[in-house]
């Protein structure tokens, strides 16, 4: 009884887990800011290209000297999603355009032009470029026209400013061959005695055109910010934008505290993140949310002209955010200077090392792993990165995905085995003696079947007289199994291991839905068929093969524990329906499950059963009638 409840109240903990992971109502984000944010002008134009390029043998970035900022980035190593009809640019793939978040101007306050990355502004100041003084409208750092100046061969761009004040702003970036990081240092220098003494608060910005994959299981975009304790960091402040504007001119969140070391944009394969250097860091972050043109441009090429595009749309999507900082001016011709570096690249453990990154390089840590108390409990944050590991590593020996998950499913399996094991023996044990008190419990419940409490006393006396108490470690190995399986959920949802990464035949893409036959749309408009748009086999296998596992293994001599596996029987239906449009890989790794359980059920059992256990008997009774034939 006891493990039959512990097994149903497990699986089901799962279930909720994943139907609130797959369908979540999502809270709206909390506007805790008030701080007053600048009236954005639309006098100057946008950029209409970048044509300052800045590129290595990973990365292409082009900036443009209007605002200082970089409009686009191509990561060379990858390609787009092999489903998602996305516009092919050579085998490069745009990991980030500022076209995707560019809003429109009109009369909302939420209009924004768009948002290039690294994009530099000033804060709560009208010093460097003073507002109109009826309409309190003024230009920014991100649209004023710089001097560009291409350095060391093209690896670094340098870019100036003067205010009418009389401060020169400098700002350098710089990338360095094979690197996924650029190096920047900005700079202020004061020219003049009014702007003697005074700080310059500035913020760097992500931008919001991080590249977005469409995954009920792992929304994104999101934004974070490092949160520290006693100078370590100790976590990550997540926000996600769940589809429509907040208050205050699209601020949504802000941190107020002196010790951020870094804040990041960040979607399911790849990261936008921005670090502080040196012994200053951060000292606060504004979080807004975008207007996502991307999304509306493609809803609307497919919908035509009935989609809404108001301000209170579901289009706004996108998030952004931005470190803030100080620049003290000293004397004059005396400079401050802050050094930053910006990560854009894959969300790779392999690639963003805390050696190279510091404390940065644990985003991914808690975006993928530490992000909810359930992650927590099952010890996700230890099990996903083991687990990845040795896919690794069988990867590595037979180079393909699809097989290290199966090798690594039998070398779960295997290490679970002996504990297994050891709780069969255990439970067989238990089971032969309930077997035999079984005419004596069966007496009892007919002769006070309409008296609970003497039955209930009766029979603590029989489970007394005869020692008789479930086996301690009898739930053990299901307690193993469950992190295993809630940790490989995550690694394979998250991890950028295996996105595009092909098994055989029509599986090209284990980090997707099998989609052996494509429907071109949802089969049916109303819930669950509305999201089924593809038709994938492995789930339905997988389905096939829980069934037949259960079958396959011993009926209960127990009537109340035959009630609970009968009360089982529906959980590999419910799970099909919940997994059915989840990536192949966690499938594959079910089917390989079952197969080995089945393979134990029907010849490790037979061949080496469990003592006291049916099979065990019949071996027995088996070996003593070839005796006594002999």
């Amino acid at each position: 009884m006891g493990k039959r409840f512990i097994t149903i109240a497990l699986w089901s903990l799962v279930a909720v887990f994943i139907i609130n992971t797959c369908f979540t109502d999502k809270e709206p984000p909390a506007n805790t800011g008030t701080q007053s944010q600048w009236l954005e002008s639309f006098e100057v134009a946008a950029p209409e290209s970048y044509d300052l390029v800045l590129e290595n043998e990973l990365v292409r970035t082009e900036w443009s000297a209007t605002g200082a900022s970089c409009g686009r980035i191509l990561l060379k190593k990858f390609t787009p999603e092999l489903h998602d009809g996305a516009i092919v640019e050579g085998d490069w793939l745009v990991i980030y355009d500022s076209k995707w978040v560019e809003g429109k101007a009109g009369a909302s306050s939420t209009s924004y032009r768009r948002r290039d990355a690294f994009r530099l502004i000033e804060n709560q100041s009208d010093f460097l470029l003073p507002a109109d003084e009826t309409t309190r409208i003024k230009q920014n750092l991100d649209s004023v026209t710089w001097t560009a100046e291409e350095l060391s061969g093209g690896q670094e761009l340098r870019f100036s400013w003067t205010s009418p004040e009389g401060v020169d702003l400098v700002k350098s970036v710089r990338l360095e061959p094979g690197n996924y990081h650029i190096d920047a240092e900005i700079k202020a220098v004061p020219r003049s005695k009014v702007a003697v003494g005074r700080d310059l608060t500035l913020s760097l910005s992500t931008g919001g055109g991080i590249r977005t994959t469409d995954d009920n299981f792992y929304p994104n975009p999101y934004v974070g910010v490092g949160v520290t304790d006693y100078g370590e960091l100790d976590d990550v402040d997540f926000l996600l934008p769940d589809g429509s504007p907040v208050a205050n001119r699209a601020v949504a969140e802000q941190w107020s505290t002196a010790d951020i070391p870094f804040v990041v944009e960040g979607s399911k394969y790849f990261l936008s993140s921005i670090r502080a250097l040196g012994s200053s860091r951060f000292q606060g972050a504004v979080a807004e949310v975008l207007f996502d043109d991307l999304a509306a441009a493609e809803d609307m090429a497919l919908e035509g002209s009935n989609i809404t595009l108001s301000a209170s749309s579901e289009y706004w999507k996108r998030a952004s955010v931005a470190g803030v900082f100080n620049l003290h001016l000293g004397a004059i011709d005396t400079y401050e200077a802050k050094q930053f570096q910006w990560y854009i690249g894959p969300k790779d453990t392999r690639v963003m090392t805390e050696d190279k990154y510091g404390e940065m390089a644990e985003v991914i840590h808690y975006a993928d792993y530490g992000r909810s108390f359930f992650y927590r409990m099952f010890l996700t944050s230890y099990v996903a990165p083991v687990l990845l590991w040795i896919m690794n590593m069988f990867h590595s020996l037979v180079g393909n995905w699809g097989i290290a998950i199966i090798l690594l499913t039998i070398v779960v399996k295997a290490a679970v085995f002996p504990i297994m094991r050891h709780s069969q023996i255990k439970m067989a044990a238990y089971q032969a003696k309930m077997a035999k008190v079984k005419p004596q419990l069966d007496a009892i419940n007919k002769k006070y079947g309409k008296d609970p409490q003497k039955k209930n006393e009766e029979t603590m006396k029989i489970y007394k007289q005869h020692k008789l108490s479930p086996p301690v470690g009898g739930c053990l190995p299901m307690f193993l199994q469950m992190p295993i399986f809630v940790g490989l959920f995550q690694a394979l949802r998250s991890s950028i291991l295996i996105r595009q990464e092909p098994f055989f035949g029509w599986i090209d893409d284990l980090a997707k839905p099998d989609a052996l036959i494509d429907f071109g749309g949802p089969v049916m408009d109303f819930f669950p068929f509305s999201g089924v748009t593809t038709f994938n086999l492995l789930p339905l296998i997988m389905v096939v093969l829980w069934v037949m596992h259960q079958r396959a293994m011993p009926k209960p001599t127990d009537p109340q524990q035959a009630q609970m596996q009968k009360m089982m029987a529906f959980m590999p239906i419910l799970f099909g329906l919940i997994l059915y449009n989840y990536a192949a890989g966690l499938s594959l790794y079910m089917i390989t499950s079952s197969l080995i359980g089945i393979f134990e059920q029907q010849v490790i059992r037979k061949r080496w059963p469990v003592p006291g256990s049916p099979q065990a008997k019949a071996l027995e009774e088996a070996a003593a009638a070839k005796g006594g034939n002999q």
